[in-house]
């Protein structure tokens, strides 16, 4: 085997890889466009100002993991501290053997919880 053709199959070897590459890139390219477009879209939709504004709801009553350290799901969210409270309620009803808050929004104030803490002497 001659270097001239050894050197022709690696240049053609090369040039192979630079295609394939260059079709992997395009199809990352086309899913990122995808994506990029429905993000947009989802974006856009938040932007309705008839949108449910959960973010701004004042009252959080919130189920806790099993070690008391992180929310595992806000149950409920209300600008009402009545209707914070009746949900409260009925949380602690559903899930009597979990730790349930009853918070003003971004844990600024605890207004109740569930099972209630123990007595300081």
């Amino acid at each position: 085997m001659s270097q001239d053709s050894e050197n022709e199959d690696g240049q053609l070897h090369t040039l192979g890889l630079l295609e394939r590459l260059r079709s992997e890139t395009n199809l990352v390219r086309e899913a990122y466009d995808g994506l990029y477009g429905r993000v947009d879209k989802l974006l856009r939709e938040l932007e309705n100002p008839n949108l449910h504004d959960i973010a701004n709801m004042t009252f959080r009553v919130e189920l806790w993991d099993q070690h008391a350290l992180h929310i595992r799901w806000v149950v409920a969210a209300s600008g009402s501290v009545f209707v914070a409270r009746a949900a409260f309620d009925e949380a602690v009803k559903h899930w009597p053997d979990q730790k349930l808050t009853l918070r003003v929004r971004q844990g600024i104030m605890l207004i109740r919880e569930h099972p209630d803490p123990p007595q300081k002497r």
